[in-house]
C-alpha cells in the first residue's frame, strides 16, 4: 500500500509518498509477528528484550493509520469509491481463509498433519474472522467500522465529525464501565475476538479520521522539533505511570494505547522526506515497505506451518521473526508479479 499525505487546504492525502509512515507500517507488521511468535526467554540481550517488549501499539496504530488515509474517500461521498474500498477489504478477508483451508487439507492428507479442516472451521473463519487465521478479526472490525462510517457520514453530512466523537465517548464508556466486557465474556472465542474488540478499536479509527479532518499533520509540520520532543515525552510519561490504563478488555482497551499510538505516528509522519533526494532511493524504499498487508495476512499461517520444522520459529527466536517477515515479503512480492493486474492484488497490498 502506498502511503501518502496531502498538505492541500481540504485534505492531507496527496501524491507525496510519506516515508515515515511507510517505515512505521513495516515496523508495525514486524511487531504483529513478534506478538504472535516471540519468546522473550529466547534471548539474553537486554537491548533486544527492551525493544521487543510487548507495548500493544501495532493494532491501534494500524487502525489509526488506515482511517487517516481513508479520510479523503470518506468525505468525497462517492459511492463508487466506497464500493471499491469495501471490495479491497473483503477480497483478502474471504479469499485467504479459502486458500489456507485448502492448504490445511493438503498438509493433512500428504503429511498427516492436524490442521483445522472442517467446514465448521471454515464457517467461523469467514463469518467471524477468527479460527485458523486468528488475525483476521482485525479485518472483520475494519470492514464493519468502515461501513459504519459510510452510513454515519451519509446520514450526518454536516455534523459527522461531532457524531463520531460522540461515538468515541460511547465506546470508552462501554469499556471503562465494564459493559463491553460483560457483553463479550460469555461469547464463543471466534465471536469474542471481533465483537468484543469492536468497542476497543473503534476509538482508534475515530482518532485517525479526526487527525486527517483537522489537518493536524499539516499544522505540526511547521514545528517538527517541538512535536518530536512533546510526543516522545508524553509517550514515556504514559508508559511509566500507566495513565488511563485501568480498564479490562480483550487486548487493546483504554485511552492510554490511543495516546501512545498517536505519539508514535506523529513522530514518524513528520519524517523529513525532503532529505531523500534520489529517485532510486525512493523506489527501493517503496518496494521494501510496500507489502505490509500481505505479510500481515500470511504471517500466522507461516508460523503454524513452519514451527515444527524450523527451530528458530518453534523457539520464538528473533531470527525466526525475521525469517517469517522475509517469507511473507517474498510471497507477497511474487503474488503481485503474478496477480498485480487483477483484483487478487489486494491479497498482498
Amino acid at each position: 500500500m502506498i502511503t501518502k499525505l496531502d498538505y492541500s487546504s481540504n485534505s492531507q492525502i496527496q501524491n507525496t509518498f510519506n516515508f515515515g509512515i511507510a517505515f512505521l507500517k513495516a515496523l508495525l507488521a514486524f511487531d504483529v509477528i513478534r506478538s504472535h511468535n516471540f519468546n522473550i526467554k529466547s534471548t539474553k540481550n537486554k537491548l533486544l528484550r527492551f525493544c521487543l517488549r510487548n507495548r500493544r501499539i501495532h493494532v491501534p496504530s494500524f487502525f489509526i493509520i488506515s482511517f487517516f488515509f481513508m479520510h479523503k474517500d470518506f468525505i468525497s461521498f462517492n459511492i463508487n469509491k466506497y464500493f471499491k474500498r469495501i471490495e479491497r477489504l473483503i477480497i483478502p478477508y474471504l479469499i485467504w481463509p479459502i486458500i489456507i483451508w485448502i492448504l490445511n487439507n493438503l498438509f493433512n492428507f500428504f503429511f498427516k498433519s492436524t490442521f483445522p479442516t472442517s467446514l465448521t472451521n471454515l464457517k467461523y473463519q469467514i463469518f467471524w474472522g477468527n479460527d485458523y487465521i486468528i488475525q483476521l478479526w482485525f479485518q472483520w472490525d475494519l470492514i464493519t467500522i468502515t461501513i459504519l462510517f459510510y452510513i454515519l457520514l451519509f446520514l450526518f453530512k454536516k455534523n459527522y465529525l461531532l457524531i463520531i466523537q460522540l461515538l468515541a465517548i460511547l465506546a470508552y464508556t462501554l469499556q471503562y464501565s465494564g459493559i463491553n466486557r460483560k457483553f463479550y465474556i460469555s461469547l464463543r472465542r471466534e465471536k469474542k475476538e471481533c465483537l468484543g474488540r469492536f468497542a476497543e478499536v473503534l476509538p482508534y479509527t475515530i482518532a485517525g479520521f479526526t487527525l486527517a479532518s483537522l489537518g493536524i499533520i499539516k499544522k505540526l509540520n511547521n514545528c517538527k522539533l517541538k512535536t518530536y520532543i512533546f510526543s516522545v515525552l508524553i509517550y514515556f510519561l504514559i508508559e511509566k505511570y500507566s495513565i488511563f490504563s485501568k480498564v479490562k478488555g480483550i487486548a487493546y482497551p483504554g485511552i492510554k494505547l490511543n495516546i501512545s499510538s498517536i505519539c508514535i505516528i506523529l513522530v514518524f509522519s513528520l519524517f523529513p522526506s525532503e532529505k531523500i533526494k534520489t529517485n532510486s532511493t525512493k523506489v527501493i524504499f517503496k518496494n521494501i515497505t510496500n507489502f505490509t498487508a500481505g505479510i500481515f495476512y500470511l504471517h500466522w499461517s507461516l508460523i503454524i506451518y513452519l514451527k515444527n520444522y524450523i527451530q528458530i520459529i518453534k523457539k520464538g527466536c528473533f531470527s525466526g521473526l525475521i525469517l517469517i517477515y522475509l517469507l511473507g515479503y517474498i510471497i507477497s512480492f511474487s503474488g503481485i508479479k503474478i496477480f498485480g493486474k487483477t483484483k487478487l492484488k489486494h491479497l498482498f497490498l
